[in-house]
């Protein structure tokens, strides 16, 4: 079954509001995105499911990292669904910088994400 909404729902503003928080590093204002059933898969990791153990698990990768930033591409909406690409770009705790590219599906249900995709190599972090 297909969830529509009722108003457009605009992909770049999402995916920016999205991101802006990700970059802030703040696990509860990505928490804000979520259904309290997201299922959330980083890359080739395991799926992690539910509301408390999505946030937690941002929350453990965010303490990997001095800082981050997303530079979104383009995205797309279809329905309750919102795909975007970009470049991530991570500042280690060294100092040291990585930039990669990623891509990511985000489909919605009452206007928050339940199923979280992310497709990102992030190995060389």
């Amino acid at each position: 079954m297909t969830i529509v909404s009722e108003t457009p729902l605009n992909a770049r503003d999402f995916a920016e509001q999205l991101y802006k928080a990700v970059d802030s590093l703040n696990a509860d204002a990505v928490g804000a995105f979520l259904s309290p059933d997201v299922r959330f898969q980083l890359g080739n990791f395991d799926e992690i499911v539910g509301y408390a153990a999505v946030v937690d698990a941002n929350a453990a990768f965010f303490k990997s990292i001095s800082a981050m930033s997303h530079t979104l591409k383009d995205s797309w909406a279809f329905e309750d669904t919102v795909i975007c690409t970009g470049e991530v770009h991570y500042i280690r705790h060294d100092k040291s910088t990585l930039q990669i590219p990623f891509s990511a599906v985000l489909k919605l249900k009452d206007a928050l994400i339940f199923d979280y995709q992310v497709y990102v190599d992030v190995s060389p972090l």
